[in-house]
């Protein structure tokens, strides 16, 4: 069942562009840029009923398997609603993912998460915002990449073909426990503007982009906590993944979310 995507192929290309060696000077954090704007709380999860495969709702669990990627599929158990907060979970052999269902799709909003991170290793993917719209191949990412840091990618339709346009490197190192406020606001075929802690972190138009290429349909977004495993990832982006033990987990805790039109 196609209901996502997994970056397979792209990682590497995506490699090429981070600027490991230079990173650290390009960083820019949100505490470099001055003390956390007052934020209103963003709506919490304690309304929110979880079904597998009821794509009519607000919000769906994903459940399939990947055997490109060793064997971590994606399971509906791996997610939970606890005390109002969304907890997505990777155990062994298992990622967990939220997409957003019904009539979702936006061609221009902002979408915002609270977030906390867990701990971070190694092939560890955590991506608690980033939005999709999977005919067109178009794509807005914020990850968390093992232990290398946080990144931003713009994808879109080259060729026909799912490819990176645009990519910046926010914070290197690991980000195991941070907590983000998050967001992106997105105008189809104009603007994507990347929010941290409420501050513009960048700004992003089709002059930026390679080639002029970038996202101009609608997108929805998605929750997601996975594994780069298998021999289809290199690991010279995210890592080395290694095995886990069957009572090990990883959580990340997602503490709001909301949308709101632009304009509105």
């Amino acid at each position: 069942m196609d209901i996502t995507r997994r970056k397979f192929l792209p990682p590497l290309c995506v490699f090429v562009a981070m600027p490991l060696l230079a990173g650290r000077a390009l960083a820019q954090t949100a505490a470099e840029q001055g003390a956390k704007p007052a934020l209103d709380p963003l709506p919490d999860w304690s309304k929110v009923k979880l079904q597998l495969w009821k794509y009519g709702n607000p919000f769906v669990p994903s459940q399939w398997n990947e055997p490109k990627l060793g064997g971590y599929g994606w399971k509906g158990e791996n997610v939970k609603i606890v005390n109002g907060e969304l907890q997505l979970t990777v155990s062994e052999k298992a990622s967990a993912q939220v997409i957003t269902g019904g009539k979702s799709d936006a061609s221009s909003a902002r979408w915002e998460v609270d977030v906390t991170l867990p701990k971070m290793r190694p092939g560890l993917i955590a991506a608690p915002l980033w939005t999709f719209n999977d005919k067109a191949h178009e794509e807005i990412d914020f990850e968390i990449v093992g232990t290398k840091g946080l990144q931003l990618t713009v994808w879109a339709s080259v060729n026909n073909q799912h490819k990176s346009v645009w990519v910046k490197w926010i914070e290197l190192g690991d980000l195991s426990g941070k907590r983000y406020r998050l967001g992106i606001e997105y105008e189809a075929g104009k603007r994507v503007t990347f929010l941290i802690n409420g501050k513009e972190a960048a700004v992003v138009t089709p002059a930026d982009t390679a080639g002029g290429a970038f996202p101009n349909n609608p997108m929805r977004p998605y929750f997601d906590l996975w594994v780069a495993a298998g021999t289809v990832m290199d690991p010279r982006w995210a890592g080395q993944w290694e095995p886990m033990a069957p009572t090990d987990k990883l959580v990340m805790t997602i503490h709001g979310y909301k949308r709101t039109d632009l304009g509105s």
